[in-house]
C-alpha cells in the first residue's frame, strides 16, 4: 500500500487520515525529507511513497514522534509494530540519538521519624546535555523505581531496562538468623512507558545468598536473557540463565574466575566482567571473561599487556591489578582504564571484540588537564583516592565520573578543554508529612542508553 502526499486526489480513508495527519505534524515527518514538501507542491499529480521510503523515514525519527503516527492508519500502525521496522528503527538510533540513564536518588524524612528513599531513571539525549550542562531537572513520579514495585537497576538492552525487587518476608530463618527474601524482575522501556509483569523470582535466605544479575540479548534466537550467579566460601560459582520468553531458571557451567566487581558489559550478543582467576595461568591472574549468551559458554580474555604492572601494584591491593582500575564499555569497545602514577589517567581499548592484540592505549590524560587533584582523604579513619570512570565518548568529548564530586566532566581531548556538569534535581511533588527531603544525581550509576521501540514481553 502506498502513502500519497495530496489531499486533493482520490484515496481511500486511510489516506485521507495519513494526508490530515501529516499536515498536523508536517514538521516532525519532515525534519529530514524537506524535499517531499516542496515535491508536492510543485506537482500536481499525487506523491506516492512507496513502504520502503515510509519506512526509511519513520525510522530516523524519535520513539515519541513515531508513536503518534500510528494512528494515522491501520496500516502504519501495522508497519511501526512489524519486527523488521522495529530493527530497523533500534540499528538507526544507536548512531543518532544517544542518551544517558540519569538516575536520582531521593530521601525523605517523614514527621513520625521515617526516612523514606527511592530512586528514579531518566533517560536524558547526551546531544542535549553536551550543548547545554548546566540545567534543572524535575522529577517526573512515573520515572520511580518503587512505583514499578522495585528497588535497583540491573542494567539496559536494546533500549530496555531491567529493574529488580526485593521483599523481605516476615518469617525469621532461625538456622541461619536471617530473613527470607523474595527477589523478582521487571522490564521497563522508558520510551513506550510500557513494563512487563513481575517474573523472575527466587527466594534467598538473607542477603549473603542474594544473586548479582546481568541482562542481555541473545541475537541468534532473538531472545533477552537475565544471567544470575552467586558464590559459596570455598568461592565456587553457581550460574542460571533465564529465558524471559519462557520465565525458566537454568543451571548452567561456573564461572571460570571470580567477577571482581557487579559491573559488567553487554556487547556483541555477550556478558563480559573483570575477573580474577583462582590460580595465574602464564603469569596473568586477571582476564575478562565472557559469556556467550547464543551458546551458553564462556571465553577469556587478557588485559593490556603493555600497562604498567610495577606501577599498578604501587596503589593496588589486588596484586597486580590497580584498586583503581574501572572496566566498561567507550565507543563500541571494552576499554579498561587506570590512574597512572598519581598524576594520570589511562584508558585503553579492545578495539576488535575478542582479539587480545588488539588492544589500544586511547588517552593519556594528566589530572592537570582534568582540573583535578589525586588526594587520600580520611573519612571515618577510611582512605580514599580518586576514581574515575569513562562514560560516553562523542566525537572529541569524552564524559568523565569522579567520585570526588556530583558533577561529571566533559572533556575535549583535542584541544584539552573542560566542562562540568551542574544538574540539579528537583522534585514536582512533596509528599504529605514531609519534614526534609534530599535529591541529588547519582553519577555512578549512570549508563548509556539507546530508544527503541522493542516490545515489552
Amino acid at each position: 500500500m502506498a502513502m500519497t502526499m495530496n489531499k486533493d486526489c482520490d484515496g481511500d480513508a486511510d489516506d485521507d487520515l495519513g494526508f490530515l495527519f501529516l499536515s498536523l505534524h508536517l514538521r516532525e515527518f519532515l525534519q529530514i525529507t524537506p524535499f517531499l514538501y516542496l515535491l508536492s507542491m510543485m506537482n500536481p499529480s499525487p506523491v506516492v511513497l512507496p513502504n520502503d521510503l515510509i519506512s526509511e523515514v519513520l525510522s530516523i525519527l524519535p520513539v515519541k514522534s513515531i508513536l503518534r503516527f500510528k494512528c494515522v492508519s491501520n496500516h502504519w500502525r501495522t508497519l511501526i509494530s512489524d519486527h523488521a521496522f522495529v530493527k530497523l528503527h533500534l540499528k538507526r538510533s544507536k548512531t543518532r540519538i544517544p542518551f544517558l540513564t540519569l538516575v536520582i536518588i531521593h530521601t525523605t524524612e517523614m514527621s513520625l521519624g521515617s526516612i523514606h528513599s527511592d530512586c528514579s531513571v531518566v533517560p536524558y539525549p547526551i546531544r542535549s546535555l553536551l550543548h547545554n550542562p548546566s540545567f534543572t531537572l524535575f522529577d517526573d513520579p512515573y520515572n520511580h523505581l518503587k512505583n514499578k514495585g522495585c528497588d535497583r537497576i540491573v542494567g539496559s538492552c536494546n533500549g530496555l531496562i531491567l529493574l529488580a525487587g526485593t521483599g523481605y518476608l516476615t518469617n525469621f530463618n532461625h538456622i541461619s538468623k536471617s530473613k527470607n527474601i523474595d527477589n523478582w524482575f521487571r522490564v521497563w522501556n522508558p520510551a513506550t512507558r510500557a513494563t512487563s509483569k513481575k517474573f523472575g523470582y527466587y527466594r534467598a535466605f538473607g542477603d549473603s545468598q542474594r544473586y548479582n544479575s546481568a541482562f542481555g540479548w541473545d541475537n541468534l534466537k532473538d531472545s533477552y536473557k537475565v544471567v544470575a550467579y552467586r558464590y559459596n566460601h570455598q568461592f565456587i560459582s553457581q550460574v542460571r540463565i533465564l529465558n524471559v520468553d519462557d520465565d525458566v531458571w537454568r543451571n548452567v557451567e561456573s564461572l571460570p574466575a571470580v567477577p571482581i566487581q557487579c559491573i559488567y558489559v553487554y556487547l556483541s550478543g555477550s556478558l563480559n566482567w573483570l575477573a580474577v582467576r583462582s590460580k595465574e595461568i602464564n603469569g596473568e591472574k586477571f582476564v575478562i571473561v565472557s559469556l556467550d549468551l547464543r551458546t551458553e559458554t564462556y571465553n577469556q580474555y587478557l588485559l593490556p599487556r603493555c600497562f604498567d604492572q610495577a606501577v599498578s601494584r604501587e596503589s593496588g591491593v589486588l596484586g597486580g591489578l590497580p584498586r583503581d582500575s574501572v572496566f566498561g564499555m567507550l565507543d563500541g569497545c571494552l576499554c579498561f582504564s587506570y590512574i597512572y602514577k598519581k598524576t594520570d589517567f589511562v584508558i585503553w581499548q579492545m578495539k576488535q571484540f575478542g582479539v587480545e592484540d588488539s588492544w589500544t592505549q586511547f588517552l593519556k590524560i594528566s589530572f592537570q588537564n582534568l582540573q583535578i587533584t589525586y588526594d587520600y582523604t580520611r573519612e571515618q579513619d577510611n582512605k580514599h583516592v580518586l576514581g574515575l570512570m569513562p562514560l560516553f565518548l562523542s566525537d572529541d568529548t569524552l564524559i568523565l565520573v569522579t567520585n570526588q564530586k556530583t558533577h561529571a566532566i566533559l572533556y575535549n581531548w583535542r584541544d584539552n578543554r573542560v566542562r562540568r556538569t551542574n544538574i540539579i534535581a528537583r522534585r514536582s511533588i512533596t509528599q504529605e508529612g514531609t519534614i526534609r527531603h534530599c535529591d541529588f544525581l547519582n553519577w555512578s550509576f549512570t549508563k548509556d542508553y539507546v530508544e527503541s521501540l522493542v516490545p515489552i514481553f
